[in-house]
């Protein structure tokens, strides 16, 4: 089985080699935008922290004044083309039309436009039409770092702190979605989730042929928000210490989830996990439920991202409504290169729009 996936990583490689080379030749064009473009994307698959770093960054633009459009891909969704998840003022779809990131992006930032396209310049097309009175200053181009078909004008890669892309490999053998070579198309590195463990000269040594200015950030915690209240609750106070918990999650780093539940004082001794993205059924529902009465489970929790896909369907959810559950809120922050970044940030809206493809 291993001879397998390290042989279809090999064929990836050479596709993936291929469309880049094409890319890098001008044989395939990437779509100019008219609006300047922002992209944010990463090497590898799940769990990196870009999505707390995209919210960071459309916070930064409205505090600048800034209108801000986000254009997704909106993975694990059940709709198809171009679909408005908001239009500056009204969330318009749940999670099952737009996927979990963004809902979560315009929840949290319900002043920015969110669209979601299989094809990223369609969404950009939409934009342009449906938008044309009130256009936005900037887009943000959410996972867009392998999404070349789109030209940007800053390209972001964001690169989880404990997993350096220099010990991976390409996928289906190890979960890099590209060569890490392909670290010289960004202009900017943002290290996501440092710890007081992580071992960053390590990864700075992989980083420094590359010569690409460096941001560190780490996620700050708010509290546990009650799913059915809203009311948010610090962790680490008298009310969360010792407290038995069942936790579950289907995102692409559900160890950094549990480390951060355990490390805040809840007792988490039983959990379930399910593949990022994960579409919650009836079955899942009764298993969590079943879990709190055989253990005698204080609280339920889970991720934001998971809340949200939970909240689609109105069935499954008031299914918890006598359980106590809340989801972890998280907040990102830059510990270091903050004006580089800000700089960065700003400097796309003083130059012509897509300078390069990238």
């Amino acid at each position: 089985m291993k001879l397998h996936r390290y042989l279809a990583s090999l064929l990836y490689g050479a596709v993936i080699a291929l469309r880049n080379r094409l890319f890098d030749k001008g044989i395939l064009q990437s779509f100019q935008s008219p609006i300047p473009v922002v992209s944010v994307g990463n090497l590898t698959v799940g769990g990196a922290g870009k999505t707390p770093f995209v919210d960071w960054i459309i916070k930064h633009y409205h505090r600048e004044g800034k209108r801000v459009a986000i254009i997704s891909r909106g993975y694990g969704r059940k709709s198809k083309g171009v679909i408005l998840v908001c239009d500056g003022a009204l969330v318009r779809v749940s999670a099952n039309e737009s996927g979990d990131e963004p809902l979560m992006l315009a929840r949290r930032n319900p002043a920015a436009i969110v669209i979601v396209a299989e094809k990223r310049a369609d969404g950009v097309k939409f934009l342009l039409e449906h938008f044309a009175a009130r256009l936005p200053d900037v887009i943000l181009l959410d996972d867009g770092f392998q999404h070349r078909s789109m030209a940007r004008d800053l390209n972001l890669l964001v690169i989880h702190a404990e997993q350096n892309p220099a010990h991976d490999a390409l996928l289906p053998l190890g979960r890099l979605r590209e060569p890490i070579s392909g670290i010289r198309r960004a202009d900017l590195i943002l290290l996501s989730k440092v710890t007081r463990y992580t071992d960053l000269p390590s990864l700075e040594k992989t980083l420094l042929p590359f010569a690409k200015p460096i941001v560190k950030s780490r996620i700050k915690i708010v509290g546990l928000r009650s799913f059915f209240s809203g009311e948010i609750l610090p962790l680490g106070t008298q009310a969360f210490l010792w407290t038995w918990a069942f936790a579950f999650s289907g995102i692409g780093d559900s160890q950094s989830f549990m480390e951060t539940l355990q490390y805040a004082g809840l007792i988490v001794e039983h959990q379930k996990h399910f593949p990022d993205h994960h579409i919650y059924t009836e079955s899942d529902i009764d298993f969590i439920l079943s879990e709190v009465v055989r253990h005698g489970i204080n609280i339920v929790v889970t991720t934001e991202k998971d809340y949200y896909r939970l909240k689609a369907s109105d069935t499954l959810f008031n299914r918890l409504k006598n359980t106590a559950c809340f989801y972890l809120e998280i907040a990102f922050e830059v510990f270091e290169g903050e004006s580089e970044l800000k700089s960065a940030l700003n400097g796309v809206l003083d130059r012509q729009p897509n300078a390069h493809a990238r």
